[in-house]
Parts: C-alpha cells; sequence; structure tokens
C-alpha cells in the first residue's frame, strides 16, 4: 500500500501545479515547477522504489526529490521524506506510534534547517505541524486508533493549518519580502501537505 501511496502523492502535486505556481506568485513563483518535476521523477523510478524496504522505500523518493526538485520546498520535501525513512530504519512492520514518532523528527530537521521554523511563519510547518501533533494527541488519547483515523485526523488539522495561513504574513522565504502583501494568499508549503495526507487517506480508503 505505501507504494500506492507514494504514487498517489506524486499524481495529485503533479495536478497541483498551476494552483502551486499561482499561490507562490508573492515568492519565486517554482514552486508548482519544481513540485511537478520532483515528483514525476519519483513516478519514473516507482519500479524501483517499489522494490525496496520502508526505510529505504522513503529517503529514495526523498534523494529524488531533493535531487530534481531545485528550491525551497524540494529541499525540505526531501528532508521530510529522508529524516522519515531514517528513523523507519530496517522495521518492516512500523506501528502507528513509529510513523509518529518518524514523522516527528523529520518535522524538528526540516524546522531546524528552515532557520528555527515556527508555527504563525507561513509555511508548510503550518500545516506539518498540527497534522504530526494530532496524531501523537490520538495515540495518546488511550482510545484504540485505527489507521483510518490517524490518517484523517492529520489530514484535517493539517488542512486547518493551511487556512490559518491565508491571513498570516509571510515571515520566511522570498514572500516574506512583501510583507503585508503576503496576507490573504494562502501559503503553497502547507497546501502541498495538506494534499500529501489527503492523497494518503484517499488511497488508504481505496484498500480497505
Amino acid at each position: 500500500i505505501l507504494t500506492d501511496i507514494i504514487e498517489a502523492i506524486a499524481r495529485k502535486l503533479i495536478d497541483a501545479e498551476k494552483t502551486l505556481t499561482e499561490l507562490d506568485s508573492m515568492g519565486d513563483a517554482d514552486c508548482g515547477s519544481g513540485v511537478r518535476r520532483g515528483f514525476e521523477a519519483v513516478i519514473g523510478s516507482i519500479g524501483e522504489i517499489s522494490r525496496l524496504d520502508i526505510g529505504e522505500m522513503l529517503k529514495k523518493v526523498g534523494f529524488t526529490l531533493a535531487y530534481t526538485s531545485g528550491g525551497t520546498s524540494g529541499a525540505m520535501l526531501g528532508t521530510g521524506f529522508i529524516e522519515t525513512g531514517k528513523s523507519i530504519g530496517d522495521n518492516r512492520q512500523p506501528g502507528l506510534i513509529d510513523w509518529a514518532n518518524a514523522l516527528d523528527k523529520a518535522l524538528s530537521v526540516i524546522k531546524r534547517r528552515g532557520g528555527n521554523t515556527q508555527v504563525g511563519d507561513k509555511t508548510f510547518v503550518d500545516a506539518f505541524e498540527p497534522a504530526v501533533a494530532t496524531m501523537e494527541a490520538l495515540l495518546e488519547s488511550g482510545q484504540e486508533i485505527s489507521a483510518g483515523q490517524f490518517l484523517e485526523g492529520a489530514y484535517k488539522a493539517a488542512k486547518i493549518g493551511s487556512d490559518r495561513t491565508i491571513e498570516m504574513i509571510a515571515r520566511k522565504g522570498r514572500a516574506s519580502y512583501v510583507g503585508e502583501r503576503s496576507r490573504g494568499n494562502r501559503d503553497p508549503g502547507s497546501l502541498i501537505i495538506v494534499l500529501i495526507f489527503e492523497a494518503a487517506i484517499e488511497t488508504f480508503r481505496r484498500h480497505q
């Protein structure tokens, strides 16, 4: 199922090129084309990716994105997949707690590499951090949580976080140079995170 999820994520983000480019008009306006280029390379390698163990699969996706996407989005997405893969390691049957821990570690590295990026800076951390926090909160609730509930919770939290970026003023990246004019525009990186979780939950539901 992970190969199918990766392919679904790739296709969804390739299809989002125009929207991402428009949202990145205050920045470098290269987010859409870079993400498309990176995930087309992932699709091109999907046969090789599918034969790897989970940790190596995620790292392969990450390195592919980092080498082919270019720009901030490519670097941060690449880091996210690589660090998640490193944390999963040689665990062939990671549980929900393993995924939550791996994504939390990836988030920490991304924030550090982004210059201590925080929620409120109008970046994809505004969607990614709430998603990870929701996953952790669900697991700590003491209730039995299914993989579907886990992904659904992350998706909804990411969507709310992304929606909040619309009224934020960018404090990181090229968009931060325009100050107040960045308000009223959704951060494209936050939308990428929403689409990743959306593709994951849609694919998971099809497999049920």
